[in-house]
């Protein structure tokens, strides 16, 4: 289905933006808001907004400079398309749209040299940066995809937010309640609801048994990484 955004009657008037985006998505719904969104974005425009079958044969026939194909419940059949689309239109940049990073996501955008993955909560202002990037030929992908890629499903600290984690961390190393509290700006009543959390999800009883867990799955490498983000 076609979206405004610098189509005529005649279809897409290829002089009305710098960077022509298309997109595949089965969810017309999602699909169409984001045409009409990146349509609304000065120096873009949107030639139409496609199911996954149409995109298959429209796409290949008329090239936009940028694809976005949506990604829903890690359904296979959208990254087949991708592949499929690498393969058939080169010169097209193709980018996943997801609701959440997973690790298969990350594999396929480094295995199958897609442009990588944008999220659905982003920014309108970063993914019109993003956009930007990757019709220049850049890849893009969420900061923290390196500690997606390293997650192990198995391990139930994988299960803990990055709150939990640095508490989880401190307590670990000795520190008081009101210490834990005083390094994280929180209050020593939150440190300790975040800690009867943690105890709950590791099934742990208290502090030393999730130390002891902690040191036994080797985390700090991976703490290390997240607290070094910049």
């Amino acid at each position: 289905m076609s979206a405004d955004g610098g189509a005529t009657a005649g279809g897409f008037d290829p002089r009305a933006a710098h960077i022509r985006v298309a997109i595949a998505d089965d969810r017309r719904l999602i699909g169409e808001s984001l045409a009409a969104l990146v349509g609304g974005m000065e120096g873009f425009a949107v030639s139409a907004a496609y199911t996954g079958e149409e995109a298959l044969g429209e796409v290949v026939a008329h090239p936009p400079d940028v694809l976005l194909v949506g990604v829903a419940g890690g359904h296979s059949s959208p990254l087949e398309l991708a592949r499929s689309l690498r393969r058939l239109v080169p010169e097209t940049e193709i980018v996943l749209v997801a609701d959440a990073l997973v690790p298969e996501l990350v594999t396929f955008v480094l295995g199958e040299h897609v442009n990588g993955v944008i999220l659905t909560h982003t920014p309108a202002a970063d993914l019109a940066a993003c956009l930007d990037r990757v019709a220049h030929g850049h890849a893009v992908l969420p900061a923290n995809w390196h500690r997606v890629l390293a997650r192990d499903p198995d391990d139930p600290l994988e299960s803990l937010s990055e709150r939990q984690l640095e508490v989880l961390t401190l307590a670990a190393e000795g520190l008081s309640y009101q210490d834990i509290a005083t390094r994280l700006f929180i209050s020593s009543n939150t440190v300790k609801f975040h800690l009867r959390t943690i105890y709950l999800r590791l099934g742990v009883r208290n502090r030393a048994a999730a130390a002891r867990l902690v040191n036994e799955r080797a985390v700090y490498g991976r703490l290390a990484i997240m607290f070094s983000r910049t």
